[in-house]
């Protein structure tokens, strides 16, 4: 080999041994971000179903997160709760095994998160019980068109499972079954016998603080036609300090999962923060008004899911509401170690006996 032979053997080495440090050190300053990490963790399979999009549903763009990895399998329309808490930015958290089973669809109100940073955060005056309501069936039929169904499986929690027995109710049609998870039997009682609960930890508890500040609330929540919002801010606090919404956690720290979740930019996470505060504020007297007393005959399956610790919607009345209940299937789930957020704090237990025992309810029809 002759010496400018061996010189541009060594030079073109040194070259693609620089390009590749160069190629390297570009992918370095181009590392993903924490959200974008977190969306390569929730990859769905090539032919599934990835969608985040606005739809126009009564005249109002709402945002919709669809996700599934076989575009066979049945959808779940997930309402949240709240009013006005979206599930979107922390579904990141615990759905994605849900996906292999399930198109699942996650939905922000108007009101809530996406949907309220597209209002660019003007508080919506139409903010009604029977509007979410008709926007939720709004959307189930826009569902059923796009991915042509015919039904849908409606999981309701919190606030969303008021909507979710109205809807079973008044479209049953449209429905494999509904599935409430923290379901609101009465919302006036589930607040009376909430309170009376978290007291009651407070006392045996020994702690002087939570007891005084309770107390300081009798009667709760108060008059019939009235329920001040201070003394339910001031119940929810100590509720969650006793674990009745999460369980085992002294506070609700769902809401930094937003800050990595890959459907929402911060400006959304600020929305939903605000949205929720205006929501509830708008909502909160139809809320507690809500009462299923009496509507106890449903014309499709119902599922009912239950931490074993809720106080916040108290299994004990969810219990007393399902023995009543004439359907054509129905089933009590009763979570242990779970409070409120059992989707979030039981996900694997939850997956399970939606797969075994609510998604049979589709496949005996196809």
């Amino acid at each position: 080999m002759s010496v400018l032979t061996s010189r541009l053997a060594v030079t073109t080495f040194v070259a693609l041994w620089l390009g590749l440090t160069i190629s390297s050190a570009g992918a370095a300053s181009t590392k993903p971000t924490p959200r974008e990490i977190v969306a390569m963790s929730q990859a769905v399979a090539p032919g599934g179903i990835k969608e985040l999009k606005a739809v126009e549903i009564n005249g109002v763009p709402q945002w919709i997160s669809v996700r599934g990895n076989n575009p066979a399998n049945p959808i779940l329309l997930f309402v949240h709760g709240g009013p006005g808490s979206p599930m979107m930015p922390e579904s990141w958290t615990f759905q994605r095994p849900w996906e292999d089973f399930f198109t699942v669809v996650q939905w922000d109100q108007r009101g809530a998160g996406k949907t309220f940073s597209a209002a660019k955060r003007k508080p919506d005056p139409s903010l009604s019980l029977n509007q979410v309501q008709s926007d939720t069936e709004q959307l189930i039929e826009l569902l059923l068109r796009t991915y042509g169904k015919s039904k849908l499986f409606l999981m309701g929690h919190s606030w969303g499972s008021i909507l979710g027995v109205k809807v079973a109710q008044h479209r049953p049609d449209l429905l494999y079954a509904y599935i409430g998870v923290g379901q609101v039997v009465n919302g006036r009682r589930n607040e009376i016998v909430g309170y009376q609960q978290t007291m009651a930890r407070a006392q045996a508890s020994g702690n002087s603080t939570a007891v005084k500040e309770l107390q300081a609330l009798a009667p709760y929540p108060g008059a019939q036609d009235s329920v001040p919002l201070s003394k339910v801010v001031i119940e929810r606090k100590w509720d969650r300090f006793f674990g009745g919404m999460v369980y085992g956690k002294t506070d609700d720290d769902s809401s930094f999962f937003g800050e990595l979740s890959p459907d929402y930019t911060s400006y959304d996470v600020k929305s939903a923060e605000e949205g929720g505060e205006l929501s509830v504020q708008q909502l909160l007297g139809e809320a507690v008004a809500a009462s299923f007393d009496d509507v106890t005959s449903f014309r499709c399956p119902v599922f009912l899911f239950a931490g074993v610790e809720d106080r916040t919607t108290p299994t004990t009345l969810v219990e007393e509401y399902y023995a009543r209940i004439q359907a054509p299937q129905k089933k009590l789930f009763k979570i242990e170690r779970a409070a409120h957020y059992v989707v979030n704090e039981a996900p694997g237990v939850v997956l399970l006996d939606l797969v075994t025992q609510v998604r049979p309810v589709f496949e005996a029809i196809h």
